[in-house]
């Protein structure tokens, strides 16, 4: 979760290749309001990992090289596949959506400094369905540490801002 803004990151890739995106994300745009419980560790400036994008499956290595372009040299960018692990390109079974779309994986190599700003990229691109960042909702994150809870609220900077 990014400290300044409160964006998580849904959906990342599991063992198995999974689809849970989509689920994740309806259920949260359902929500008038997120609570996240997470540890210190999780909370932090500089988000790392992968944000997994759905794509079109029509042209998905168009859609999978413009995200490349757009963060050459600080993304990697993998086609997730259904079962255990394959290249770039998914191998011989990609992870195929019951909507008929792919999942990529968009592998970030150092932090990311704006979950919100890769989202909003991310949203411009055509083939790009959805994506795992969730950034526009009120939101409570209770942050576990060694030295008890804290709890941080994003409401007011929602009702200031026009993210």
């Amino acid at each position: 979760m990014e400290e300044e803004t409160l964006a998580a990151i849904v959906g990342r890739r599991k063992l198995q290749g999974d689809d849970s995106i989509i689920k994740e994300k309806t259920i949260l745009e359902a929500a008038d309001q997120l609570i996240f419980i997470i540890k210190e560790k999780q909370f932090k400036g500089g988000v790392e990992g992968s944000i997994p994008v759905l794509i079109k499956s029509v042209n998905w290595l168009e859609t999978a090289e413009e995200i490349d372009d757009l963060f050459l040299g600080d993304a990697e960018v993998w086609r997730r596949p259904a079962i255990g692990y394959a290249g770039p390109l998914g191998g011989d079974f990609p992870l195929v959506t019951k909507e008929g779309h792919n999942i990529l994986d968009v592998i970030f190599t150092s932090p990311m400094e704006s979950l919100v700003e890769v989202a909003k990229i991310l949203d411009q691109i055509d083939g790009v369905v959805e994506h795992g960042v969730i950034f526009r909702k009120p939101c409570t994150a209770i942050v576990a540490s060694e030295n008890g809870l804290q709890i941080v609220d994003n409401t007011f900077q929602m009702e200031s801002s026009n993210l």
